[in-house]
């Protein structure tokens, strides 16, 4: 069907009462009467009403008519059942959302008895008054010659596939009227606004070849996050667009990615969305639309469409020669001279895609903005570039750096980092279509600082834009592994959705490894994975534990080693760096060690990391711990009067006191008495 509004200066001799004079109500009644008789005349296809009576004998009209009508004998037709004569008229084709300005200008006036049971009447109210029109809107048709079609394909890469269908759609006859249509049309490109180019001329096309006979089409929206159909609202805009056209518009917004663009409820989605196009297949021109990379998509709704007769458009794949005649054109119509530098990365024998092209121009566009239009800006580098180029920001990064020894875990650490910013780079430049796994392994003995660093780079994450919460959340064992069967996924389940934006800590991953195949283990282990995969694009997980055990528990899954970017070994702890992170330590208590106090420690040190249970930084913690809780009984035995501050802060050699530690037996001794 088609809408149209309609300005009418009526004859001087006829009469046309407004609504501030006398008797406007019984014009108005006329009005709506004729209306009706006019819509019971044409078997219910065609109606005209009067929207406002302006001074100077000027009427504003509505009109929604049958593809096959003529608005001409339409219109005259109303005039006549009204005993008006119009002079001049000006008539055009309008919107769904003009339509419901002129219904709601009808209806206030009572020019209509009532606008939503008029649009019923069309099937169509649920379209103006009763629906969020967000996912839909309309337009008309912007008339363009087929030398400019040519012309804006050949510019725009997308020539190959596309102009040969504009030679079928001029060759044809033009017809007085709609007949159906031979093909319908799918359309990936790599750029969104080639997608609205190139339908703009083809819906043009067809109307300028009588294949469409209604200037109005529609654009609907659909998204792989939102996969809400109401039938009968889709049914009843492909009604309305009858005679016209209507770009069916699919959108990856990044939702189901792992599982497909349809996961679940999603291919009946796309089937109820293909069955409305089959039924009106015949009085509605449908073009389908998505990225260029989304051949899933297509193929998705290429398989509902098996009746249909489709043609594809897609971008062209240029040579080296038209990608460089491409390229200066784009400079021409920026009104800049290109150089040599646009050309770079341009190979002969080599083919290049629009979406390239244009990125390559982007990025000499703005160097040439900086450098020759406004050249005062040439020092001015990229915000991309600034955050690459940066040490990582926040308080957690210094805390790292500051920290003793861990020069390999700080070394891997630093790379991830870089290397997550250098994935914004690639995305922004368009080389990598999916964000990499962040997921990490931390191998090493106990107290060799795993935990906090698994903390301390949550947080640099977070404080360079890389997590969105940062936080660590610690899990072993019995967090994640259910008792009985079927409960050991949703715990796991449960601990990904809380770490969402953080780091989850699986300490002593290796726990999780049973004895036997199938056991809950293995369970939670195949969920983790799963997961890992599902979260991998504001999440990281961390396996922590023993490097032999952990190269067991790697190998009971072959997804999960796939799945981790990074391998962090944590070294046991030297003497001099136990010696630096006593010293660290000791400053925080506000006590200090004395010369002897530091060669005892370096004794024991030596002698303690000898044995196979040695704690690491944790040993040094019990040490300090222990060692002042005996410099406290020391000084309670001397003369508290005679003791200064600085006797008082002070640990000797004599309160040096070695944590125990088990023996290579597995006896427990005190190491250093």
């Amino acid at each position: 069907m088609r809408f149209y509004k309609i300005v009418s200066k009526i004859a001087d001799d006829c009469t046309v009462l407004t609504s501030e004079k006398e008797g406007f109500e019984s014009f108005a009644n006329t009005m709506q009467s004729c209306s009706r008789d006019l819509y019971v005349q044409s078997d219910k296809k065609d109606v005209v009403f009067v929207s406002q009576a302006l001074k100077g004998n000027v009427v504003r009209l509505g009109a929604i008519i049958h593809e096959s009508s003529d608005i001409r004998r339409v219109l005259d037709r109303f005039f006549a059942l009204c005993a008006l004569r119009s002079e001049k008229d000006q008539i055009t084709e309008e919107t769904l959302d003009s339509l419901r300005g002129s219904l709601r200008f009808a209806d206030r006036f009572d020019f209509v008895e009532d606008d939503e049971g008029l649009a019923e009447q069309f099937g169509i109210s649920r379209l103006l008054f009763r629906h969020n029109s967000s996912w839909y809107d309309d337009n008309i048709i912007e008339m363009k010659s087929k030398k400019q079609i040519i012309e804006e394909a050949e510019k725009g890469l997308y020539s190959e596939s596309f102009l040969p269908e504009i030679e079928r759609i001029y060759a044809g006859k033009k017809r007085n009227g709609p007949v159906g249509h031979p093909v319908h049309y799918f359309v990936r490109t790599c750029r969104e606004d080639t997608r609205r180019e190139l339908c703009r001329s083809l819906i043009s096309a067809l109307y300028e070849n009588g294949r469409i006979v209604n200037q109005r089409y529609a654009y609907v929206d659909f998204y792989t996050s939102d996969m809400d159909f109401d039938e009968e609202v889709y049914d009843a805009l492909y009604k309305s667009c009858e005679g016209g056209a209507m770009i069916v518009r699919y959108h990856n917004d990044g939702a189901g990615v792992s599982h497909g663009p349809f996961a679940g409820r999603g291919l009946s989605f796309v089937d109820n969305v293909c069955a409305v196009a089959k039924r009106y297949r015949n009085s509605v021109q449908t073009i389908f639309w998505t990225e260029m990379d989304s051949v899933k998509t297509r193929d998705l709704f290429l398989a509902n469409l098996t009746s249909v007769p489709i043609v594809e458009i897609t971008d062209d794949k240029a040579s080296a020669e038209r990608a460089k005649f491409y390229l200066k054109e784009q400079a021409k119509a920026h009104a800049i001279r290109s150089d040599a530098k646009l050309f770079k990365n341009l190979k002969d024998g080599e083919s290049y895609g629009s979406e390239e092209l244009r990125r390559w121009f982007d990025e000499w566009y703005t160097e040439k903005l900086q450098t020759v239009v406004y050249d005062q800006y040439k020092d001015i580098k990229t915000a991309t570039v600034e955050i690459v180029k940066e040490d990582p920001k926040g308080n957690a990064a210094a805390e790292l750096k500051e920290m003793i020894g861990l020069d390999a875990a700080k070394e891997v650490i630093a790379n991830a980092v870089n290397f997550f910013k250098m994935q914004k780079l690639y995305e922004e430049r368009g080389l990598s279509a999916n964000r990499p796994s962040m997921h990490m392994v931390f191998t090493g003995n106990p107290g060799t600082a795993k935990t906090t660093v698994a903390r301390l780079f949550a947080r640099i994450m977070k404080d360079n834009g890389l997590l969105t919460k940062g936080d660590l959340y610690e899990v072993g064992r019995a967090d994640i592994v259910g008792q009985y069967v079927g409960s050991t996924a949703p715990l796991v389940k449960k601990h990904f959705k809380r770490a969402k934006g953080s780091v989850l800590f699986i300490d002593e991953a290796y726990s999780l490894v049973d004895d036997r195949e199938g056991l809950f283990g293995d369970e939670a282990i195949n969920t983790i994975v799963q997961e890992m995969e599902n979260n991998r694009d504001d999440l990281v997980v961390i396996f922590a534990g023993y490097p032999d055990k952990m190269e067991g528990f790697l190998n009971k899954n072959p997804g999960l080693r796939s799945r981790i970017a990074f391998h962090v070994n944590f070294d046991d702890y030297n003497t001099e760096e136990l010696l630096d992170i006593a010293d660290l330590m000791i400053q925080k208590t506000g006590f200090e060690f004395d010369d002897e106090a530091y060669e005892e420690m370096n004794r024991v040190f030596n002698e303690a990391r000898q044995k196979s249970d040695f704690g690491n930084g944790r040993y040094v913690r019990n040490l300090i711990e222990l060692s002042a809780l005996k410099q406290a009984s020391r000084l309670a035995k001397a003369d508290l009067q005679s003791l200064t501050d600085a006797d008082m802060k002070r640990i000797t050699k004599a309160d040096i006191a070695a944590p125990l530690i088990s023996r290579d037996d597995g006896r427990q001794s005190r190491i250093g008495f």
